[in-house]
């Protein structure tokens, strides 16, 4: 790896040092096939099996996983949501984002599986939303999930979503984060089982990701570290603690926007899928033009004026992924893929450079933008 290894360790080891991360967890994956190397490296207080909440890394994981049931014809992209969701048959959109719940008219067209997955589905977060009564209605009804899905069972956040109109047009909008929680409500009643065991069945067991769930096994809470988020003032504050017991329960709400812990070896073998065009260990997982249809930029002119709020003027979105329209550092390349955790999380991959690679930490970002040490490692990573 030249000096791809020492030199991460040096800027990850530094942050630790200068008290800016209590500790952290890395892989790094270069090349393909029999040239790939894999690296996972630990510091301060983390190990290399330290099990981490990913948060956001959860959506693309869900992402592919969704692209292989589509593979699988078990839906399809362009299938009314309301096929699988019968209860949002007739639900609103709003005149304007900003209106009042009752200013509504009739849907364009359907909603759609892939507008779900292109983060179109109407309800979700953005700052332009901030203090209206769509904004408003979604956390009053529990509908908004954050670092942690929502609390509700699926069935009964659909019947609330039914009353909470959509912020625009199906598919003419992107709002951040909440069309992820809809998305398994779809993939449960298409496939007829649990999202935790479609996901297990059809991408973590191919790929030998023992570690990755939505719970973790009692014997194995040790392995997951507290949780810190920023506290307004320079510090961070504990939101959850160490071997949290909670994490062995199984969730009521398995989320595509949150909530799976991983490791940065599982992660590291996601990575690979991701740079190997969908082969895994034991063979084919997922056709290659389905991972370059996940990681291409879907946003239509709409939905990008709506996204530039969030993603900015230089990322596009794909199907669980955003993806760079620029360079993002000296090294990387356009169309470099991948995405951030709000509880400190990174994953990315660049197909041009052959490279792909992970940070897990414990600090939570203060925003969705990311955080200083973040610039720091991938600055790092793609050094040239």
């Amino acid at each position: 790896m030249t000096d791809l290894e020492p030199r991460v360790r040096t800027a990850l080891t530094q942050l630790i040092d200068d008290g800016d991360l209590p500790g952290a967890t890395w892989a790094l994956v270069v090349g393909r096939g029999e040239q790939r190397t894999v690296h996972v490296e630990s510091a301060g207080t983390c190990s290399d099996d330290t099990i981490f909440r990913i948060a956001s890394l959860t959506k693309p994981v869900v992402g592919v996983l969704t692209r292989i049931l589509v593979e699988e014809g078990v839906l399809g992209l362009a299938d009314p949501v309301t096929r699988w969701v019968p209860e949002l048959e007739g639900r609103q959109v709003l005149r304007s984002p900003g209106a009042e719940l009752d200013d509504v008219v009739p849907p364009a067209r359907d909603l759609t599986v892939a507008d779900v997955l292109e983060m179109g589905a109407g309800l979700g977060w953005s700052p332009v939303l901030e203090g209206t009564p769509l904004q408003r209605a979604q956390v009053e009804t529990e509908l908004e999930s954050t670092w942690q899905p929502s609390p509700l069972e699926p069935d009964e956040w659909v019947r609330r979503l039914r009353d909470v109109p959509m912020a625009h047009q199906p598919g003419e909008g992107w709002l951040y984060q909440m069309s992820f929680d809809l998305l398994p409500v779809v993939l449960e009643r298409a496939a007829g089982a649990g999202l935790d065991e479609i996901l297990a069945e059809r991408l973590l067991e191919p790929l030998n990701m023992a570690d990755t769930g939505w719970q973790v096994g009692p014997d194995q809470l040790g392995r997951v570290p507290a949780q810190f988020f920023p506290d307004g003032s320079g510090g961070h504050v504990e939101v959850s603690p160490e071997a949290d017991p909670s994490l062995a329960e199984r969730p009521a709400f398995r989320s595509a926007a949150t909530g799976l812990l991983s490791t940065a070896a599982d992660l590291a073998a996601f990575v690979s899928l991701l740079l190997e065009d969908g082969a895994g260990p034991r063979g084919p997982v997922v056709p290659a033009a389905v991972l370059h249809h996940l990681a291409g930029d879907r946003l239509g002119h709409e939905a990008r004026v709506m996204a530039q709020a969030d993603l900015g003027p230089k990322l596009g979105w794909g199907h669980g992924v955003a993806v760079d329209l620029e360079p993002a550092y000296p090294g990387s390349h356009v169309g470099r893929f991948g995405w951030h955790g709000g509880t400190g999380t990174s994953m990315w991959v660049d197909p041009t450079a052959g490279l792909g690679a992970v940070l897990l930490t414990q600090h939570g970002l203060g925003d969705p933008n990311g955080a200083d040490y973040l610039d720091t490692f991938w600055s790092a990573v793609h050094a040239v």
